[in-house]
């Protein structure tokens, strides 16, 4: 039996609310004014928010998530078209005061989930800055994630909070990044799944983001080369399909040694393409280290956390696993070493 929120009392009606799936918050605060005003009052607090805009079908899909720890779980999905062709359509209210004819569609899942979705005509950028505030104005958070899955042209979307950006296409160009990272100065990771066509330049922002992860599928045109490392000042970097040489690895780990250079670095984690083969001992012999001694254990933490692109903890007590030390100040760091992999974890004490 269907419950009128507006009849029962406020405090009762605002905890309802709270206990509503987000894509039914959202619906909810379509209605009307009042429940609109009414979802406000639950003051719903999120993890994080994700805007994801991508080209479906030929047409400019624009998403709302909400990410947790577990899950990315859906608030509203616009769909950009030239015009509306569904008969039943509706003026709806956004944020700003901004009014824009839709047509509603749902889609009813074999769990008994649903999903749902708005076709609009109106000029995306407008739609979507009204659409972010409306957003805003019930879900309460502080970090914003932007998802980027197309080829995007003319002005990037006006989000507010981006602290992490992730890109995802087929090819991308280095202005591109540029852009997306001078448009959204608060970033803190940047995710790029995409083969990045073209040198990045000396001075891009790419190699001043504190939490970089670059992967895209194996491919013989375009890859991670070492400068992608080499000009890196941030904290946590990750590459997939990278294409390096034992004497870029060297070099790495001569300027981390003696201090001139990663300063700031815990974490670099290099996974090199088919076409690649490391040469493990012919790195070790060229730096001074301490294999790890299976009968003092205690001498080293049994794992380091990492949380790029993932959260895992990474075990360092392991043969493979050897203890290097800067010249300066003798901080720690483990570095792991196999024919297609190098990871480098600095220790925190």
């Amino acid at each position: 039996m269907p419950i009128n929120l507006h009849k029962l009392p406020s405090l009762v009606g605002e905890m309802l609310v709270t206990e509503l799936e987000y894509q039914e918050i959202f619906l909810l605060s379509m209605c009307s004014r009042r429940s609109k005003i009414l979802v406000k009052k639950g003051n719903i607090k999120v993890p994080k928010l994700a805007f994801r805009y991508e080209e479906r079908h030929g047409y400019n899909k624009f998403e709302v998530e909400v990410v947790t720890d577990e899950s990315r779980l859906p608030v509203t999905s616009w769909l950009h078209v030239p015009e509306l062709a569904s008969e039943e359509v509706s003026t709806v209210k956004l944020g700003l005061g901004y009014k824009a004819d839709t047509s509603f569609h749902v889609l009813c899942e074999n769990d008994g989930k649903f999903l749902h979705w708005t076709e609009c005509a109106n000029e995306p950028m407008a739609v979507q800055k009204s659409l972010q505030d409306h957003v805003n104005s019930m879900f309460h958070n502080d970090t914003n994630q932007l998802i980027l899955l197309m080829k995007y042209k003319g002005s990037l979307p006006n989000i507010t909070d981006v602290t992490e950006i992730e890109i995802r296409d087929d090819t991308v160009d280095p202005q591109f990044i540029t852009n997306v990272l001078d448009m959204y100065p608060d970033h803190q990771r940047l995710y790029v799944k995409s083969e990045i066509d073209g040198e990045i330049p000396k001075e891009s922002p790419f190699f001043q983001v504190q939490n970089i992860y670059v992967t895209h599928p194996p491919s013989r045109k375009y890859s991670c080369g070492p400068d992608y490392f080499h000009n890196f000042v941030g904290r946590n970097m990750r590459l997939d399909q990278a294409t390096v040489t034992e004497q870029d690895l060297i070099q790495f780990l001569h300027k981390w040694i003696s201090n001139e250079a990663y300063h700031n670095l815990e974490t670099m984690v290099i996974l090199v393409g088919p076409q690649c083969r490391i040469n493990e001992n012919l790195i070790r012999q060229t730096i001074e280290f301490e294999e790890y001694d299976p009968n003092e254990p205690e001498k080293r933490p049994s794992h380091f956390p990492i949380d790029i692109p993932f959260s895992y903890n990474f075990p360092l007590r392991n043969q493979n696993v050897v203890e290097i030390k800067r010249e300066t100040d003798r901080k720690r760091a483990f570095v792991y070493l196999t024919i297609g992999c190098f990871l480098l974890v600095v220790h925190k004490n």
